[in-house]
Parts: C-alpha cells; structure tokens; sequence
C-alpha cells in the first residue's frame, strides 16, 4: 500500500506518502491546506500515489465500457487541458466543438 497512516492520529486525518518522504518530513492533511508551501515534486508523487490506489482500466473485464483512446486522442486532450471551457467569448471553437458533441 502505497499510502499509510500516521501513528497516533485520527483515522483519514493526515497522510504519510511513503515515495515522498524524500521531499516531505512530516505528515499532511488530508482535508485542509497547509500553511507552508511543499516542493512540487513531492505534491506531485503524493497525487500519483493516491491514483495508483485505483484500478488499471485495462483490467477492467467487469464492464462493457472502452478503457483506451487512440494516441490522437491523448494529445488532443492535453493540448486543451489548460483551457477554461466556461469562457465561451474566449474560446469560441471549444464551446462549438463541445456543443456539437452534446447534440
């Protein structure tokens, strides 16, 4: 398990990542902000190993549903990833496409 509880805390209080201890001495919140700021790579393998704990959508066999998308469609989505869809003045080709996609 990739995620474990502090000793002596309440249950789901804080975290302890066990691969960014390196960066990260004590342990986390888990349902509040901290005061001081965190390097980014620690939060970024703290994430990453909260999404571990999900299954692998490509051993999904209980269910009908397609777990892969071409390549194409990877880089499509991570180009646009940054957008902000609720702005429809500022990205008037995103609000035709998604709009089209509803119908």
């Amino acid at each position: 398990m990739v995620l474990s509880r502090t000793i002596g805390s309440d249950s789901d209080v804080s975290l302890h990542s066990t691969f960014a201890s390196r960066y990260v001495r004590t342990s986390l919140p888990r349902f509040k902000m901290v005061q001081n700021s965190i390097p980014k790579e620690a939060a970024f393998q703290i994430i990453n190993d909260e999404l571990m704990l999900d299954g692998n959508p490509r051993l999904n066999l209980a269910s009908f549903v397609t777990t892969w998308m071409e390549p194409e469609c990877d880089k499509l989505i991570m180009a646009s990833v940054n957008k902000n869809y609720v702005d429809m003045d500022g990205y008037p080709v995103t609000t035709e496409l998604h709009v089209f996609l509803l119908i």
